[in-house]
């Protein structure tokens, strides 16, 4: 085995990993059983692509299949891709395959190199895209130039409080505050205008309404010195109607 020679390792999904070592000039793959290695899966093309030494190397090309192919996640076109040791290739959309020197298998299995190769490789990073002013006059309920509201705080474990200036009155199924009620003034009489009926005059004392009798009380007049003892009222019995007298009586 010499130094310069390199194997691909491919991984079909359900099944151990299988190293084909790169002999010849040009290597295809692909689904078809002509290919020099075939990789029996829906999402791989009948002729895939293809293997081309290049110097110490190998390139990559793909002219042109239906789920395309990657290279550490970069698509291949028809102009190729150089290979470098230990590069993660994707054929369509679910077959990983993996570009490694064959010497390295002399001492470790495929299993092992591939999850070297999934360790190290970088992992994707979510871009998040400016926010152009366009974007933010097509907004609805956002105005250009007019700083947006920041969050309301949320106390954890009872509930939250907002104020009302946060809660914009327009919006669904939020009633705005009512309008505080004006103060009632008092009314000042007029010099001379008599008082309206059950209105005293001011500064003038207020008489004691008179205390009414409890019902079934009658009320008795005190006499000097003593104090007001009530008296219950006695029901009213049935009028008696005189019995006729017997005779002799």
């Amino acid at each position: 085995m010499s130094e310069n020679s390199f194997s691909l390792i491919v991984a079909l999904p359900g099944e151990e990993p299988v190293a084909h070592e790169l002999q010849g000039d040009a290597i295809t793959f692909g689904r078809s059983p002509e290919n020099q290695i075939q990789v029996l899966v829906a999402e791989v093309s009948v002729r895939h692509g293809q293997l081309v030494r290049e110097g110490d190397g190998y390139r990559i090309v793909d002219p042109g299949s239906t789920n395309g192919t990657r290279v550490n996640g970069k698509p291949v076109g028809p102009q190729g891709v150089v290979l470098n040791p230990m590069d993660r290739l994707l054929l369509g959309t679910l077959v990983p395959a993996y570009f490694v020197p064959s010497s390295m298998l002399v001492a470790n299995a495929p299993a092992q190199l591939i999850a070297t190769i999934e360790a190290s490789a970088p992992r994707a990073q979510t871009k998040t895209a400016p926010v152009t002013g366009a974007a933010v006059a097509a907004t609805p309920g956002v105005r250009p130039g007019v700083p947006l509201a920041a969050p309301v705080p949320v106390a954890s474990g009872g509930p939250a409080t907002v104020k009302l200036d946060q809660v914009r009155a327009s919006g669904p199924g939020v009633r705005p505050a009512p309008a505080p009620a004006a103060p009632r003034l008092p009314v000042m009489p007029v010099a001379g205008a008599p008082a309206a009926p059950g209105v005293s005059a001011p500064g003038a004392p207020v008489a004691p309404a008179p205390a009414r009798p409890a019902a079934g009380v009658i009320p008795v007049k005190p006499v000097s010195g003593s104090s007001t003892v009530p008296i219950k009222r006695v029901a009213p019995s049935a009028p008696q109607i005189p019995l006729p007298k017997k005779p002799g009586e």
